[in-house]
C-alpha cells in the first residue's frame, strides 16, 4: 500500500503540472505535423523491419512504467516509515523519546483547548536510581528501565500515552477525572514497588498535574515537576497532587 503521507503535496501538484503543460505543447506539435501519419508511413514503405510492433511495446512498456514507479513508491514509502518510528522511539526501553513526546503532549493540549477533554500528566522518577546504578551496574541500571516500561505499559488505559522524557524520569499521559488519575498513580506506584525488582526494593515517585484552561504546555509541565519535587521531599515513593 502506497504510503500517501510521504508524498510531498504541493511538489506532487506542481510536478503533474509541468507533465501535463509538457504533453499539451507535444500534443499540439503532433497534431500540427500529423507526425502519427508519418510513423504510419514510414512503417509501410519499411514493413520488413516489423516497425508496427513498437506501437503496442511501447504501451506495455508504459504501462511496465506505471507499474514500477508504483512499486517503488510504495517500498519507499515502507522505509520512511520505518525510519520515522525509529526517529520516535527510544532505543532502550522503546517508549516515545522526548521529540516524539513533545508532539503528543501538544496534540492533547490542543483537543483540550478545543474540545475540553481534560487530561492529568503523571511525571514519574525512580528512586535512588544513582544507588541501584552504583551497586549493580548499568546494564542492571537498563534491565530495571526496560522493566519499568514493560510494568506501566501493562496496567496503562489504552488511551494513554508514555514518553521517556530523560535518564529514569517519565511522563504518562492520561485522560482521566481527577480521581481516576490519582487512583491510576498511586496502583502503579505500589505495583513498580513490588514488581520492578526482585533482588532489592525499588519505588518511584510520582508527580500528578492536570490540564487547567488558560495553562500553557510548559506551566502544566512545570507543575507536574513541581509535584514530584514535592513527593522526592515527602520520603519519596508516594504521590503529590500539584
Amino acid at each position: 500500500m502506497l504510503h500517501y503521507k510521504y508524498l510531498h503535496r504541493s511538489t506532487f501538484i506542481r510536478d503533474a503540472l509541468w507533465l501535463l503543460a509538457i504533453n499539451g505543447l507535444l500534443f499540439v506539435f503532433f497534431a500540427q505535423f500529423d507526425v502519427l501519419e508519418l510513423i504510419m508511413n514510414i512503417v509501410k514503405e519499411h514493413e520488413h523491419w516489423e516497425l508496427d510492433e513498437f506501437l503496442p511495446l511501447g504501451g506495455t512498456l508504459a504501462f511496465s512504467l506505471v507499474i514500477f514507479t508504483y512499486r517503488r513508491l510504495a517500498e519507499l514509502g515502507r522505509v520512511t516509515q520505518a525510519f520515522e518510528d525509529l526517529a520516535k522511539r527510544d532505543p532502550l526501553t522503546n517508549a516515545l523519546n522526548r521529540r516524539a513526546g513533545q508532539a503528543v503532549l501538544y496534540n492533547f493540549f490542543n483537543r483540550a483547548n478545543r474540545a475540553g477533554e481534560i487530561f492529568f500528566l503523571l511525571q514519574l522518577n525512580v528512586d535512588n536510581f544513582k544507588r541501584i546504578n552504583d551497586l549493580y551496574g548499568p546494564s542492571v541500571g537498563d534491565d530495571i528501565l526496560i522493566n519499568l516500561v514493560n510494568i506501566i505499559r501493562q496496567h496503562s488505559p489504552v488511551n494513554s500515552q508514555l514518553i521517556h522524557w530523560h535518564s529514569d524520569n517519565f511522563i504518562i499521559v492520561l485522560p482521566a477525572s481527577p480521581t481516576l488519575a490519582y487512583e491510576f498513580a498511586n496502583k502503579l506506584r505500589k505495583v513498580i514497588e513490588q514488581q520492578l525488582f526482585s533482588t532489592d526494593t525499588i519505588t518511584c515517585s510520582i508527580g500528578l498535574a492536570p490540564w487547567k484552561k488558560g495553562l500553557s504546555m510548559q506551566d502544566i509541565l512545570h507543575n507536574a515537576e513541581d509535584a514530584l519535587l514535592d513527593a522526592k521531599a515527602a520520603n519519596k515513593n508516594t504521590v503529590k497532587v500539584a
